[in-house]
């Protein structure tokens, strides 16, 4: 039977009468349903079926699952806006179910297990992550956390992320495996930039502007002062504006390392794409991510004599937009307004918010409890002191969800990634290590950044690369061939 079934199936991929005759009956099935029973039962016959077959993939081919995993994140809000669908579908879940699929993959294939020594289990990033996840588990027990349920729900999420990290490295084996995934998440992002310049230059497609203008506290909150926030295909243009600024400074860091002369001007020509994606969305931590993910830069390499033309060059530049006669342009004015500080009133809010939760986060050392805090609080645990407080910013999140102990336990968790990908900077010889190094690092330094002002290592597909990033910074040091070479 198994014979048979291989035959048909995998051998001849339904070429035989057999699969023709198969293949027909579903066809004439699906049809009848539509027409004579519900349409959404061939939907969800279709669903079903596309979940068994990307189970099969995931196990088969692990890396078919995790790099599915990054593409799927860019269209987990399409359904929603196609059909303009105003209650909440939870695609959350699907990269969560990719990522186990994929675990399990890689559980399974002896050729990626064996990837994971005792180098791994022994790194600081390891351990970092486990401590962490020790204490999400600890916080069941909190006394002040209101919902199981939202403590579940984020634990869950959690896991995943730590299963992805496991994943990264363990498909990480080999620097053209580094390369590849650079190349591809340059591709992801950029096509991604590309959607959101499209957005501003030719407008909305009519189905997003429908999906924009249904809601009417969606569209308060997309456009400001008249210039309507493009989002490309994430969830809001603050999520977008985050991804298409660390893609920025990412690129520019290959561009300024780059010696082919071609390769260093397509790699200036896709920064200015993705810098101009992140002004398009007026999100003003995607400005000083910029800035800071730039000055970082600059001192990671200050030996390099390129470091000190580029850093002249760039203050220049940022000086002329700070004071160039132009003020009519909405685009340069929400750039310029990144540097008010205090003067801007969704500032002085948050200041306010801040006050009025610090009593309360010194009095509860372990925090509210998880998913307590803002607008996520009031759906998991309504009625609870800091679900009338939003936090505006992770580490203020975290400290008042997870408490002082959480947040210190988060920078610490921060210093260890830092302390690591710098310390292989400094320690690799071959160039092409030490770019990979400087562009990630920089790019993951943005995101501790953004981290001020939103919640921005979380969301999909940020959240992914992150993680494989970690991957990288503990990996990538062991394929240094002059390393190699020289304890040979």
């Amino acid at each position: 039977m198994l014979y048979w079934l291989k035959y048909h199936f995998l051998e001849k991929k339904m070429t035989t009468g057999l699969g023709i005759s198969v293949l027909g009956l579903i066809a004439i099935s699906m049809s009848y349903l539509t027409v004579m029973v519900n349409p959404s039962a061939s939907i969800g016959i279709v669903a079903g079926m596309a979940g068994i077959l990307i189970f099969i993939l995931c196990m088969l081919y692990p890396k078919v699952g995790y790099y599915a995993t990054y593409i799927i994140c860019l269209g987990l809000l399409l359904p929603s806006r196609l059909f303009n669908i105003q209650a909440m579908i939870p695609t959350g879940l699907i990269p969560e179910y990719l990522s186990y699929l994929t675990l399990l993959g890689v559980i399974t294939r002896q050729e990626y297990s064996k990837e994971v020594d005792r180098r791994f289990w022994n790194s600081a990033l390891t351990i970092w992550i486990g401590v962490l996840m020790f204490y999400y588990l600890l916080q069941i027990v909190n006394p002040s956390g209101a919902s199981k349920l939202g403590w579940f729900n984020f634990i869950r999420k959690q896991f995943s992320f730590a299963a992805f990290f496991y994943m990264s490295y363990c498909f990480f084996n080999s620097k053209k495996s580094v390369q590849f995934f650079m190349k591809f998440w340059i591709i992801l992002s950029t096509f991604e930039a590309i959607y959101a310049c499209k957005q501003q230059w030719f407008g909305f497609s009519t189905w997003e502007y429908i999906w924009l203008t249904a809601d009417p506290v969606r569209l308060e909150l997309f456009v400001n002062g008249g210039f309507v926030r493009r989002f490309g295909l994430l969830s809001d243009p603050a999520a977008a504006g985050i991804l298409y600024a660390s893609s920025t400074v990412f690129v520019l860091v290959l561009a300024l390392q780059e010696k082919n002369t071609r390769l260093r001007f397509l790699y200036y020509v896709l920064s200015i794409i993705h810098f101009l994606a992140s002004s398009y969305t007026g999100t003003r931590t995607a400005t000083l991510m910029i800035v800071a993910a730039i000055v970082f830069y600059c001192v990671l390499t200050l030996y390099q004599r390129r470091t000190l033309i580029f850093s002249g060059v760039f203050a220049g530049l940022l000086v002329g937009l700070l004071v160039v006669p132009i003020y009519d342009n909405m685009i340069i004015n929400r750039l310029r307004s990144t540097f008010e500080g205090s003067k801007d009133p969704s500032a002085l809010v948050r200041d306010v918010n801040r006050k009025i939760a610090q009593p309360y986060v010194w009095s509860h050392p372990m925090g509210g409890g998880l998913n307590t805090a803002g607008l996520i609080g009031a759906m998991y645990s309504p009625g609870h002191f800091l679900s009338f407080i939003p936090p505006d910013s992770a580490y203020m999140q975290t400290m008042m969800e997870q408490g002082p102990v959480g947040l210190a336990l988060m920078l610490i968790f921060y210093y260890v990634i830092l302390r690591t990908g710098i310390k292989y900077f400094y320690r690799v010889r071959d160039p092409d290590l030490k770019t990979i190094y400087a562009a990630n690092l920089v790019s993951v330094f943005s995101l501790m950044i953004a981290q001020f002002s939103q919640l921005a290592i979380g969301q999909y597909p940020n959240v992914l690369y992150f993680y494989s990033a970690l991957a990288i910074f503990l990996k990538l040091h062991l394929f240094d061939s002059s390393k190699t070479e020289e304890n040979n």
